[in-house]
């Protein structure tokens, strides 16, 4: 029975077994690498079934993050074609699977080396709704997912949390504000949006472009590289990671030289808490005319934390402290 045959039937059954992920697996990973037609077949089955044992999750990620992350070229790049049709197929029956689905998200950014910010948003929307069209309550599953949305490595800040993502998490609060949330609840949004104001992005891989040239470099490099080492030993007498690094890629530097110079640049601008960014607080906590426990926590969070706060910030710090 072939792999369409199989999930037809089980679709047909609504039922997916232990023997019936075996029989998947041997299918799927038959060939090592996972197909676009397996990837539509496996979502089928998961969206066409209402009963299915653990071991099918364990799979539809494995197959899932293997197609979206380590197949592409370069490995480890999501592409803005690969999210925009992940978030279609997710939305396409309106029902959000957080075993699956909204896991899948999570996870491929978790294991990637960079995706699109639209993917993290998305992921960042899912969860959103389905707090607000479940029980409206946050619950601390739903604050760890959220934790490792925004902290994903493959995130658009880089292990810092963005001005939209803290924009997604105030809406959240607003949302459920006077709910029974998880007490997690309030110290991960204190502490994400503090990072929005204060922190900067993390280390970031090469751009997809020039991870491509990399990788056709190693494939087939100019020249020998083997003999740029020796030659280099030759002349200098000794080697040194500079000197083998000239010798491998040359001494044009300036991709590496500005990438690091951003970075400077980045955490230099980051912990003080500037006029733009206090405007943006001010902004988003008067928004709905209420101050809550959680927003309470988050200006005495700053207070702690940021070297420097602007004092257009004061109003909301006396508002706090009443």
């Amino acid at each position: 029975m072939g792999l369409t045959d199989l999930c037809t039937d089980i679709v047909a059954r609504g039922e997916v077994t232990a023997n019936d992920v075996l029989a998947l697996r041997r299918e799927v990973f038959g060939e090592i690498t996972v197909t676009p037609e397996e990837v539509e077949a496996l979502f089928r089955v998961d969206e066409g079934t209402e009963r299915r044992v653990p071991e099918w999750r364990a799979f539809f990620l494995e197959a899932m993050t293997d197609w979206l992350v380590r197949q592409q070229e370069p490995s480890g790049y999501i592409t803005q074609e690969q999210a925009d049709w992940l978030v279609a197929r997710i939305e396409a029956d309106r029902r959000v699977r957080n075993g699956t689905e909204l896991e899948l998200v999570v996870r491929a950014l978790e294991l990637a080396d960079e995706a699109p910010a639209s993917l993290s948003a998305f992921g960042l929307s899912l969860v959103t709704r389905a707090v607000v069209e479940n029980d409206g309550i946050i619950s601390a599953d739903e604050v760890e997912r959220m934790r490792r949305l925004v902290f994903a490595l493959a995130g658009p800040g880089r292990m810092a949390v963005t001005r939209e993502e803290a924009g997604a998490l105030f809406d959240l609060n607003d949302a459920t504000r006077g709910r029974d949330n998880d007490p997690g609840w309030t110290d991960f949004f204190k502490r994400a949006v503090a990072n929005a104001v204060t922190a900067a992005a993390g280390w970031a891989p090469p751009e997809r472009a020039e991870a491509l040239r990399r990788q056709a470099w190693l494939e087939a490099p100019e020249g020998d590289p083997v003999g740029l080492v020796g030659e280099t030993l030759a002349e200098t007498g000794r080697l040194t990671p500079a000197r083998i690094r000239d010798a491998l890629f040359g001494s044009d530097h300036a991709y590496q030289a500005e990438h690091v110079a951003r970075h400077e640049r980045e955490i230099a601008s980051a912990a003080p808490v500037d006029r733009e960014e206090a405007c943006w607080l001010l902004d988003r906590i008067g928004r709905d005319g209420e101050f809550d426990v959680n927003e309470r926590a988050l200006i005495g969070f700053l207070r702690e934390i940021a070297p420097g706060v602007d004092p257009a910030l004061q109003p909301l710090v006396d508002r706090a402290a009443a």
